[in-house]
C-alpha cells in the first residue's frame, strides 16, 4: 500500500483558515488604535458622538464619516472572521466565501494583499474545487468518536 500524502488544499487549509481569522483581529486593532489619530486630526478634542450639525459635515468631530468608516472595518473584520471559520471548519460554502473575499481583500495594502494571493493561490489550485468539496463531505459523515453516528443522523 503506497503511503498517504494530503494534498496541497489539505495541508493549507488550516493555516488559511488561522491566517483569516488574525487578519480579521488585526482589522479590528488597526482600527481602534488609528482611531484617535484621526479623531485628532479631523476634528479636535470634542466627543465621537456630539456635536449639533453631525451629519451636515462629515468632517466635523461628532460627523458621520468616521461612523461610515467604522461600520465598514467591522463589517470586513466579522466577514473575514466568518471566512477563518467556514474554513477552519470545512463548511461546503466556505471555498466560494473565501475567494469573493479574497478578491475583494486584494486591494487592502501588504496584509490584505498578501492573504488574498495566498488564498486564491491555494484555493484555485487545480481540482480544488473537487477535493474542497470531498473534504468538506468526509468531514460532515465522519464521526467525531468512533461507534458514534455522524454528525445529521
Amino acid at each position: 500500500m503506497p503511503p498517504f500524502f494530503p494534498s496541497r488544499l489539505a495541508r493549507h487549509l488550516p493555516t488559511l483558515g488561522i491566517l483569516w481569522v488574525v487578519f480579521s483581529v488585526y482589522l479590528l486593532l488597526h482600527w481602534l488604535l488609528l482611531l484617535p489619530f484621526l479623531r485628532a486630526v479631523i476634528g479636535g478634542r470634542a466627543g465621537w458622538f456630539v456635536g449639533p450639525n453631525a451629519w451636515a459635515y462629515p468632517f466635523h468631530p461628532g460627523g458621520w464619516l468616521l461612523h461610515v468608516i467604522a461600520v465598514a472595518v467591522f463589517a470586513r473584520a466579522i466577514l473575514s472572521l466568518g471566512v477563518g471559520i467556514a474554513l477552519i471548519t470545512r463548511q461546503p460554502w466556505g471555498r466560494v466565501f473565501a475567494i469573493v473575499m479574497a478578491v475583494l481583500t486584494l486591494l487592502k495594502p501588504l496584509l490584505g494583499t498578501i492573504l488574498a494571493i495566498y488564498t486564491l493561490w491555494v484555493l484555485l489550485c487545480h481540482n480544488a474545487g473537487m477535493e474542497y468539496d470531498r473534504i468538506a463531505l468526509a468531514e460532515r459523515t465522519t464521526p467525531l468518536y468512533p461507534g458514534t453516528p455522524p454528525p445529521g443522523v
